[in-house]
């Protein structure tokens, strides 16, 4: 037997050593190195000067010739003498009877001279019911809110004593 024991000796001297791997184990190894990033050159930072909006062509002036224009057919409405019914309003009451129509006609309204109720039927800026009423007011009653505004004023004076009359008691009931 010790000549087997001496073999495996002899084979044991006469293998080369064993060579470390080539790739060590996780726990073994030391982090690796990031290889540095390469550095980005800087460019200055330039601010673009802003640029002027472009500018639209002035329109041209419209002159019109002293020539009298064909007449106008018999269904136009006359321009009211004021700029809209709120301004005539305002020229006609107090300042308090006219926050106190401003706040009728805002509610029943919101001053449209084409506003309709489509439950009742009312129009205009005073809601007037039957829409007819205006006419006493003037004919173009339909398109023009300052003859609605008329009307609606001489009907608050007459069942209410006046606007404010007509907004106490519109306050109270939600209608006038």
């Amino acid at each position: 037997m010790p000549i087997a024991s001496n073999a495996r000796q002899e084979a044991a001297q006469a293998a080369p050593a064993p060579t470390p791997l080539a790739f060590p184990s996780p726990s073994r190894s030391q982090p690796a190195k990031k290889p540095p990033k390469p550095k980005k050159t800087e460019k200055p930072k330039v601010r673009k000067a802003p640029q002027p909006k472009a500018r639209k062509a002035p329109r041209p002036k419209i002159t019109r010739t002293s020539t009298p224009r064909a007449s106008r057919s018999a269904t136009a409405t006359p321009r009211p003498s004021h700029a809209s019914p709120k301004a005539y309003a305002r020229s006609v009451l107090s300042a308090a009877q006219f926050l106190c129509a401003d706040d009728v006609f805002t509610r029943e309204s919101n001053w449209n001279p084409f506003a309709t109720n489509p439950t009742s039927g009312a129009y205009g800026i005073a809601q007037a019911l039957p829409p007819q009423k205006y006419a006493s007011a003037g004919s173009d009653w339909r398109t023009n809110g300052v003859t609605q505004v008329r009307w609606g004023l001489s009907y608050m004076d007459a069942r209410y004593g006046s606007p404010c009359g007509a907004w106490a008691f519109w306050q109270s009931h939600h209608w006038y």
